[in-house]
């Protein structure tokens, strides 16, 4: 999907909210009753949809910049494919100094990033080396026009998240309860200086957990770590190499209003980023953004399925259980069965069945090579379709 050929809106926050805002906010004295608190709450603003600007007519203010944000919902097609369309956009003005930054990827892992675009490695074993459905766990269908834009115009992809092993530590043990090794994978400076970030993550904490102040502070660490460390890789990257330009991907949580990783990289990098939301679910503000992108909605494709549920074994990939009218159910597969094959490809891992089943399509046959009481076995199933597809 290209943006300008789709009806995808861009406003330009700054340009029409910030004008617009003058014009409909009064100043009040203080409300003496009701009415007037209300009142004094209410404030209205407008867009002009006749003014509306396309993607196109802002990527002139966009090669500009030296960083740009673009946020997302992880699990929205859409957003993506946003993303993809100012990759492709930037592009062309960057050129060959473009980078995209992943929030997807953590940065142990960026060897195998480096081989899947000098295309040493295929894409299977890269989602392999950077164990893609352990760490990020997302459908790679969802990011996989990126990856593979990326691949054919050689464009870096850098993986910036932090360890998800370290991440996980610090929700239990707070930055203080770290080791010394352990530390030393984060950045020396961790900015605590934003009240609005700290009063945005603590809300968002308690919101869904009924645990102890203590917990609060510790899952404060853990964002805090979170996006300090992958404005300090980014930053590390662009220091070093001061004639590139990046693209970076991260959840809108992390970029909007500027105060999860935007601020703490332009500070190192002593500079101005854009920041690009992709359709949020709230009224519009200046603060949040530079850029806000409307589309409608668009969804992958059905992907053919098993029905099994998985886990990893010595032998081979453990069928845990099996889903009720499914394809392996139909076809005979068993709880305790191992899959040591699939259509002639060897199985060790359950990721190794996720990628196989990346392009498989719904009523596609599948032939699999089972253990089952040390006797092998071959099930044909003819895959179903997701429901919520």
């Amino acid at each position: 999907m290209i943006i300008q050929n789709n009806p995808i809106k861009l406003f330009t926050l700054f340009a029409l909210l910030t004008s617009i805002a003058g014009c409909s906010t009064n100043k009040v004295s203080t409300p003496k009753n009701y009415q007037q608190q209300e009142k004094a709450r209410h404030t209205t603003s407008a867009l002009n949809l006749k003014a509306v600007q396309t993607l196109a007519s802002i990527t002139p203010q966009l090669a500009k910049y030296r960083v740009v944000f673009v946020g997302e919902q992880h699990d929205q097609y859409s957003d993506h494919l946003n993303q993809l369309a100012i990759i492709k956009i930037l592009y062309k003005h960057w050129g060959k100094d473009t980078r995209i930054g992943l929030e997807m990827v953590q940065q142990p892992y960026q060897s195998y990033l480096d081989d899947y675009i000098a295309g040493h490695i295929s894409e299977r074993e890269m989602l392999q080396g950077v164990e893609w459905y352990e760490r990020w766990r997302y459908d790679f269908r969802l990011y996989r026009p990126i990856f593979t834009y990326a691949k054919a115009n050689n464009i870096p992809l850098l993986a910036l998240n932090i360890p998800k092993e370290l991440t996980k530590k610090i929700t239990k043990v707070g930055i203080k309860g770290l080791n010394k090794t352990e530390r030393q994978q984060l950045p020396k400076i961790i900015d605590r200086s934003d009240a609005d970030y700290i009063k945005r993550v603590t809300n968002i904490f308690s919101k869904h957990s009924r645990t102890s102040s203590k917990g609060i502070e510790k899952f404060l660490d853990a964002q805090l770590a979170w996006d300090e460390g992958m404005a300090f890789s980014a930053s590390k990257y662009l220091n070093k190499h001061p004639a590139t330009r990046m693209i970076i991907l991260a959840g809108g949580g992390h970029v909007i209003n500027r105060s999860g990783i935007p601020n703490r990289l332009d500070q190192k990098i002593h500079s101005h980023s854009a920041v690009v939301l992709n359709n949020i679910h709230k009224v519009p503000s200046p603060k949040q953004g530079d850029y806000l992108l409307f589309s409608s909605e668009t969804k992958l494709p059905p992907t053919g399925l098993m029905g099994i549920v998985m886990a990893d074994s010595k032998k081979g990939v453990l069928v845990k259980s099996v889903t009720a009218h499914s394809a392996a159910l139909k076809a005979g597969v068993l709880k305790g069965d191992v899959i040591i094959e699939i259509d002639g490809q060897k199985i060790k891992y359950s990721t190794d069945v996720k990628v196989w089943g990346l392009d498989k399509k719904p009523d596609e046959i599948a032939e699999l090579k089972l253990l089952r009481n040390n006797k092998t076995l071959i099930k044909k199933l003819k895959l179903t379709a997701s429901k919520h597809q």
